[in-house]
């Protein structure tokens, strides 16, 4: 009993299949395919342009960091400065031979 009704289960799935088969690609998968591939392309266009957006994402940062340096270094020049404008000026001294 089971061999028979596994070559009955045999026969269908090559009918079906052979009737698959012989139709070809359908209008609906070819459509599909078409989608898959414009998909692709858009998606490497994509990965594409990440890259670069990466790349000068990077070249920004590292600027950013040299700006904040040049900042921070200013600061510090001018806070001393600052300091140095507020002490009393030391008092003149006086002259020797002078009465």
């Amino acid at each position: 009993m089971r061999k028979r009704t596994m070559k009955v289960w045999m026969a269908a799935g090559g009918l079906v299949l052979g009737t698959l088969c012989a139709c070809g690609p359908s209008k609906e998968l070819r459509q599909v395919r078409s989608e898959a591939k414009s998909l692709r392309e858009e998606a490497s266009a994509l990965r594409a342009e990440t890259r670069v957006l990466r790349a000068e994402n990077s070249t920004l940062k590292s600027k950013v960091r040299t700006l904040e340096d040049d900042l921070e270094e200013l600061t510090r020049e001018r806070d001393e400065l600052k300091l140095a404008a507020q002490k009393p000026a030391p008092a003149p001294s006086k002259k020797a031979g002078r009465k």
